[in-house]
């Protein structure tokens, strides 16, 4: 099912994620509409560990790709311009919906460093209509074992939840511990777990 606020209402356009989309979004009452379930968007660490939102792992310009974690967020923001768009902060996203009443959903994209995630709970904590969630893959990439049941901790203290894509009652935390919880997790056609 299409939801009209997927990529903060601007899925499929050249302005998906970005705060005019959302502002966009807003303005023309999109919330009210029957295909709205919730504000959706990607999230991913730069270089220099800010949390920033953005579908894609890379931007491709003149034939040459830039893998994003691997540029800091004023060279993503730079290219970004190079294609007409503005690339937001998680907190500049977060500022305007912390303010409205719809579900957030966040999608982990690449979380790299423990700076990084300390500002991802810092950021969602404040709110009880944000959740986070995140591919099975992604999640162990971004939450790493050695700290897992730590990040597991201070998501559960702030009441938030990390769950599977297109799953969302599949906590990921709590499938991660056990092998066949995590086996059923991974595929995406298992929509009654």
């Amino acid at each position: 099912m299409k939801n009209l606020g997927h990529r903060l209402g601007g899925s499929g356009t050249p302005l998906e994620n970005t705060i005019q989309s959302l502002k966009d979004s807003i303005e023309n009452t999109i919330f009210n509409l029957r295909n709205f379930r919730y504000w959706e968007f990607d999230i991913h660490e730069s270089s220099d560990s800010e949390i920033f939102v953005f579908h894609d792992d890379e931007i491709h310009i003149d034939g040459k790709s830039h893998i994003l974690n691997h540029l800091t967020l004023v060279q993503i923001q730079e290219l970004g311009r190079t294609l007409g768009i503005s690339i937001p902060t998680l907190s500049e996203v977060l500022e305007i919906l912390n303010e409205r009443p719809e579900k957030v959903m966040i999608e982990v994209k690449s979380l790299l460093t423990e700076e990084g995630r300390e500002k991802v709970v810092e950021n969602v904590r404040r709110n009880q209509n944000f959740t986070l969630m995140a591919s099975p893959a992604r999640f162990e990439k971004s939450f790493p074992k050695n700290s897992r049941e730590y990040w597991h901790e201070r998501l559960r203290k702030s009441n938030t939840k990390l769950v599977r894509v297109r799953r969302h009652r599949v906590d990921l935390f709590n499938a991660s511990k056990s092998k066949l919880l995590w086996l059923l997790s991974k595929p995406k056609w298992l929509f009654f777990l």
